[in-house]
């Protein structure tokens, strides 16, 4: 078994590419819609993960409104996934700088968690 990707619910499928394009290196590689699930999605890669975005006509903020597939492919965001880095020194100061909500100060030396655009948790660590 391999890990095939993280899937996320945006607002604006344009920002949530360019920021994680910005700070992690993702390209995008492909785009679709699923008009039977009322979404559009992109696929992201930065070589060693991927990310399929979502951007639902209508996003759903919580799982007391989960009724079925459709609905669940509105849900916002997940409690957080991390991510390894080369330099966390160099991609926290961008991060503070471009004014990126930091939930942590720099932990260590070694890790903190930020937000995306969407309020998804990032926890971001050195390799």
């Amino acid at each position: 078994m391999t890990f095939a990707h993280i899937g996320l619910s945006v607002k604006d499928m344009e920002i949530a590419i360019n920021w994680y394009k910005d700070f992690f290196g993702f390209k995008e590689i492909k785009r679709f819609e699923k008009k039977e699930l009322e979404i559009k999605g992109a696929l992201i890669s930065n070589g060693n993960m991927n990310i399929e975005l979502l951007m639902p006509e209508k996003l759903v903020k919580n799982l007391i409104e989960y009724s079925g597939l459709k609905e669940t492919l509105r849900f916002q965001g997940l409690n957080h996934f991390a991510v390894n880095v080369d330099d966390i020194k160099v991609l926290y100061d961008k991060m503070m700088s471009e004014k990126v909500t930091l939930l942590t100060e720099l932990i260590d030396d070694r890790l903190f968690f930020c937000l995306d655009p969407d309020g998804t948790k990032i926890e971001i660590k050195q390799s």
